[in-house]
């Protein structure tokens, strides 16, 4: 029965009490786009709901539709909403919404573009009408457009699923349809043919990715680029753009590192050079020991952050898991730089203006065309008399915050992040660890090829220099990790684990909640009121038997102390001490000293004997 709902009586299906709704995983996923094309078009499909008694219903299809409203007309609202009422138990309402997720599906990227040509062509849309229409990015639309450069003998092969994606995507790059049937035609005669074909085979026929012209351009503009008297070939879907003259992009590049280096020098720091012009003598430098301090709130505006454009890394790392930025959607590209921007934030919080002063940055292009800013290096001349500096902010920063904390009755505030330096020095134990797993990957054995690769991937990951790594590599790190053996990994970490630094180095907060996890909270309240350095001897010399990581050395194989569903072994019994002995009467003693007596005297006798029988033995050799 179809009929119309108020909104503000519209419950979703997962807080029924039964549970209705199927999905759990991407509720909110899309959320905004979801509202921005019901905006445009308005309600088309009616929501599937089920009576939940005193005048609500709960929506057991179309609840990330019911989301999307509640986003254009608050929760409270009383708009009208379309509805079909089917009368069925909990149960049946279920299986409504299982069947509608397992069975959508998304429109092939081929399907897509012929779609959009239609609207582009036959309504004369823009691209900016088309992504507002649909809650896409003018980016996302360009790229389904894009795919109009392939020739319809390719985009067919890719609709059956003959070529990979990105391998279509590469075929986008060639000047016409001729070009890239060649280079079809050439691979089909080989031995792996059609389906053989990777993205880096098409892009290294076209000559493509030879150089770093595309992340230049990226990064100057492509406008500005075009506006020089450049001319440019798109890559949308990464950054491999083809540009005429490749002296003007590195020209215009160093120009504007230029700027940016003077515009650091202005706001403080004492120097600001460019990453290869100290490519030779940059391990000569050291950098300052800064506190980076985010609050808790900032910690889970990170996290979710995260999530979107990464939800399958296994810390909150701060990159994304695709190849390219290009190859995010819009609102993964907005949470992206959305993370940058608050990290980079957090980070330059934690430099005074005197550390600014004895300090300075190294900048760079990165592969997708962002800057790069590497702050706190210091001179090799400049290194103790820059931690000169940070030795005493750091006094002034904690006098200042005991005062504050005086003033207002409370005690002296204690650190609640670990240091930069320390969480750095975790991070290369566990890129090492990992390095380490890979290498000793028992299933090796079996293949002389994955031993191999497993060599040259060792080969490229540095620990203590984790961003000189390919990003091909470093970014896949994560995942690598869960495919690891558990045993050899978990092996591996430990053995890496610094326990006597790490304790010496973090917060007595962190040190303390260490104890708990390993041992148990009576043990951490025994020694909550020592002092910090003996506390972490405590740990040190407690913990390291317990199998106990930090987070930031945890991955999917750890079990230890603090894990999900760890159960502490039970403590050992200790025997019981025995019963004291009786004490010996005067009777008992006067009784052993006879006993002992008696013992000597018959030792003596045996002797005396013994020696008696050889002096005569001795005598009758004599006389024969």
């Amino acid at each position: 029965m179809d009929l119309q709902v108020p909104l503000n009586r519209l419950k979703f299906g997962q807080d029924d009490g039964a549970g209705i709704n199927a999905r759990v995983a991407g509720r909110q996923d899309g959320i905004a786009e979801l509202a921005a094309n019901l905006h445009v078009h308005g309600q088309i499909e009616n929501l599937i709901v089920k009576d939940a008694g005193e005048g609500f219903y709960s929506v057991a299809n179309g609840n990330r539709r019911l989301a999307a409203f509640h986003m254009l007309y608050t929760e409270s609202s009383e708009r009208p909403i379309n509805c079909t009422l089917h009368d069925v138990d909990e149960a049946k309402a279920f299986e409504f919404s299982l069947a509608t997720a397992v069975t959508a599906k998304q429109l092939h990227p081929v399907d897509q573009y012929e779609a959009f040509v239609r609207l582009r062509d036959r309504q004369d849309k823009s691209v900016e009408e088309i992504a507002k229409q649909y809650g896409m990015s003018d980016r996302e639309v360009e790229q389904a457009l894009a795919l109009g450069h392939l020739s319809p003998t390719i985009r067919d092969l890719w609709r059956k699923g003959e070529i990979k994606t990105d391998v279509a995507k590469a075929f986008t790059l060639a000047p016409d349809h001729k070009a890239q049937e060649d280079i079809l035609a050439v691979f089909a005669e080989r031995s792996g043919g059609i389906a053989g074909i990777e993205d880096y085979d098409v892009k290294q026929s076209l000559k493509i990715g030879d150089d770093d012209s595309g992340p230049l351009v990226e990064f100057v503009g492509i406008d500005a680029y075009v506006a020089r008297g450049g001319k440019v070939t798109r890559d949308l879907f990464g950054t491999d753009h083809q540009v005429s003259d490749p002296k003007l992009v590195k020209a215009m590049a160093a120009e504007r590192l230029k700027a940016e280096c003077a515009k650091l020098v202005e706001s403080g720091w004492s120097f600001a050079v460019t990453a290869d012009s100290v490519r030779n003598t940059r391990y000569d430098y050291t950098r300052l020991k800064v506190e980076v301090a985010p609050t808790p709130e900032e910690v889970k505006a990170l996290a979710d952050l995260n999530a979107i454009f990464n939800p399958e890394s296994d810390v909150a790392a701060g990159y994304y898991g695709c190849d390219s930025f290009a190859e995010l959607t819009g609102v993964q590209q907005k949470a992206y730089l959305a993370y940058q921007g608050l990290e980079r934030a957090i980070e330059l919080r934690s430099y005074t203006p005197k550390m600014m002063a004895s300090a300075g940055c190294f900048v760079k292009i990165d592969g997708d065309g962002f800057l790069e800013i590497e702050f706190g290096h210091v001179k090799p001349k400049q290194k103790e008399a820059a931690a000169a500096v940070v030795k005493e902010e750091r006094k002034e920063q904690k006098k200042a915050a005991a005062k504050t904390a005086a003033s207002e009755g409370k005690p002296a505030p204690e650190s609640k992040v670990l240091s930069n330096a320390l969480q750095q020095r975790l991070s290369s134990q566990l890129i090492g660890a990992t390095r380490d797993a890979i290498a000793t990957e028992p299933q090796l054995v079996n293949s002389p090829m994955f031993e191999a690769l497993a060599k040259i991937i060792c080969s490229m990951i540095d620990p203590d220099r984790p961003f000189h790594m390919p990003d091909a590599v470093r970014t896949k790190l994560p995942t690598i990790r869960q495919t690891l053996n558990a045993g050899v990994f978990n092996q591996a970490i430990a053995k890496r684990f610094d326990a006597e630094d790490y304790f010496a180095s973090a917060p007595k907060g962190f040190v303390l909640k260490a104890i708990v996890e390993a041992i148990n909270q009576d043990e951490a309240r025994k020694v909550s009121t020592k002092p910090k350095a003996d506390i972490a001897k405590f740990a040190i010399a407690n913990l390291g038997k317990t199998g106990w990581l930090p987070k930031e050395l945890r991955s999917v194989h750890y079990k230890g102390p603090g894990s999900e569903g760890y159960k502490r072994p039970a403590p050992m019994a200790v025997p019981a001490a025995p019963a004291p002995e009786k004490p010996a009467s005067t009777a008992d003693k006067v009784r052993a000293a006879k006993a002992e007596r008696e013992t000597k005297k018959n030792d003596l006798q045996m002797k005396r004997a013994a020696a008696t029988k050889a002096t005569a033995k001795k005598t009758s050799v004599k006389k024969r």
